[in-house]
């Protein structure tokens, strides 16, 4: 069975979508069959996989017409609609999206998510009293674990919306691991103190939830003991191949708030990686706990990424002179930096495979 793994933070703009990309293609690099999974309306992930395609209006809608392209169009429409999620899959002969990455598969995203997002959270609240919509918070989790196993995924990245709706709190709730990417400011700051609160919150009431409808912890798709492998601190200028002192003191709070609110209150349920495996991945590095990785601005790499559909550290010398069209000290400066990121996410893929074996 394929690992699951969330990328969340409910305050938006920290990179959690290309984060999902990176690290989903990190470990299809390192030998696993990944399956990157777009839980976001706004779709972002779709369209940094499809590329310049996501902009021709024609070609989005023949994307999703063609019904051997399997998105999450139809499988929310029938979920709404009450199909289980076992008939779901045993009729549904659409093929999972293939990518740039021979190991890296893609689940796109659709519009419609939102209208599940509104029938999981209602679900959670009234299925003790109206018994009929007790499976339908487990459905999507179970949908999406069946599809994994499907293509013999190793691993199932999950990229959430940035809010605290029912979607999320099941799919972060069902994963085996979750990671949260932030980026050095006041608003993702005050975030953790916040997902502190959430997912202690969320903890409960699932608990409650399957309590109340006799529902087994070991086969039903919410395990509801989803552990945090840790922080990406990113979307910072270095100096020196550190971030800068203004960055720093934001990074520093931040990893404080981790380790002394986010990471007690996950002790206390259950949901955090054992701090000795944390300190022992770390080792030789110059990063702390809660710290996977720290990845700075990708500058104008990310051009030249978004216009391939793969990630910065992916790119091949040859493209960044021919799609960059750079020359001399721009060229030498490029290709330093993209070696400089291929060595930091391998290290986090590294990282990602030893916290989750």
């Amino acid at each position: 069975m394929a690992k699951s793994i969330c990328l969340f933070n409910h305050k938006g703009g920290v990179s959690k979508t290309t984060t999902t990309f990176n690290l989903g293609w990190t470990l299809a690099d390192q030998g696993k069959r990944v399956l990157i999974v777009d839980l976001d309306s706004q779709c972002n992930l779709t369209g940094l996989v499809l590329g310049f395609s996501a902009i021709d209006e024609d070609q989005m809608e023949s994307f999703y017409r063609d019904r051997n392209n399997l998105t999450l169009q139809p499988i929310v429409e029938s979920l709404i609609n009450g199909v289980t999620p076992e008939s779901l899959i045993a009729s549904n002969k659409s093929n999972v999206l293939k990518t740039g990455n021979a190991n890296l598969f893609l689940l796109p995203g659709h519009l419609n998510i939102s209208d599940l997002d509104s029938q999981i959270s209602v679900a959670l609240k009234i299925a003790t009293g109206i018994p009929a919509t007790k499976n339908i918070p487990g459905a999507l989790p179970k949908v999406l674990q069946l599809i994994a196993d499907g293509i013999n995924a190793d691993y199932v990245l999950y990229d959430l919306s940035p809010n605290v709706g029912g979607l999320n709190e099941v799919m972060l709730m069902s994963s085996d691991h979750f990671i949260v990417p932030t980026s050095p400011d006041y608003f993702c700051l005050q975030a953790i103190n916040s997902l502190a609160k959430n997912i202690t919150k969320w903890h409960s009431e699932i608990r409650q939830f399957k309590e109340s409808h006799g529902f087994d912890n070991k086969m039903f798709p919410i395990k509801n003991a989803p552990i945090f492998l840790g922080a990406i601190q990113q979307r910072f200028r270095p100096r020196n191949d550190k971030p800068s002192t203004s960055f720093k003191n934001w990074i520093d709070k931040i990893r404080n708030s981790i380790n002394n609110t986010l990471v007690p209150d996950l002790q206390k349920i259950g949901c955090v990686v054992d701090r000795q495996r944390m300190e022992k991945s770390l080792s030789g590095t110059n990063l702390q706990p809660y710290d996977l990785a720290q990845i700075s601005d990708f500058n104008s790499l990310i051009a030249i990424s978004q216009q391939l559909s793969k990630p910065v550290f992916a790119l091949t010398d040859e493209d960044i002179r021919s799609v960059g069209k750079v020359f001399g000290h721009a060229e030498d400066t490029m290709i330093d930096s993209k070696n400089n990121f291929a060595h930091n996410f391998q290290a986090l893929g590294q990282r990602v495979l030893e916290l989750t074996a």
